[in-house]
C-alpha cells in the first residue's frame, strides 16, 4: 500500500493512502507520513483516501491518532474521496463524526 505525501500550491498537505489499509507496516506508514508532516510545522493535512480500497479497525484507529496529534499540534486533518466502503466503515465507527469528510481532494483542500 502506498503512502505518498505532497504539498498543494495552497499550503495543505495532502497524505494519499492507496490499496488496503490494514494492520502491520501499512498502519505504521501513514503514522510516519503524518509525523513528518507535523515535525514540518504543517498544520492543514488532508488524507485522500480515493485509492484507498479497504482499511480494518487497527487503520481506523491509526485515523484516530492521528487526528488527535494534529489537533495537539493546532492543526486540522480532513478527509477526501472515501469510496462507499470506506465512507461506511467510517460511519459504523464514528470515524465521520470526528474528522470533517469531502467527496474528492479538491473540497476538502479548501480552507
Amino acid at each position: 500500500m502506498p503512502v505518498e505525501s505532497r504539498q498543494l500550491e495552497s499550503g495543505v498537505a495532502v497524505v494519499a493512502i492507496a490499496g488496503r489499509l490494514s494492520v502491520g507496516a501499512e498502519v505504521a506508514r501513514l503514522e510516519a507520513a503524518v509525523s513528518h508532516l507535523l515535525e514540518q510545522e504543517q498544520k492543514k493535512i488532508v488524507l485522500d483516501l480515493t485509492a484507498l480500497e479497504y482499511c480494518d479497525s487497527a487503520a481506523i484507529g491509526m485515523l484516530v491518532s492521528c487526528l488527535t496529534k494534529v489537533k495537539k499540534a493546532g492543526g486540522e486533518m480532513r478527509i477526501a474521496g472515501p469510496n462507499q466502503r470506506v465512507q461506511r466503515i467510517l460511519q459504523m465507527t464514528g470515524v465521520d463524526k470526528i474528522m470533517s469528510t469531502f467527496g474528492n481532494l479538491s473540497e476538502a483542500s479548501a480552507w
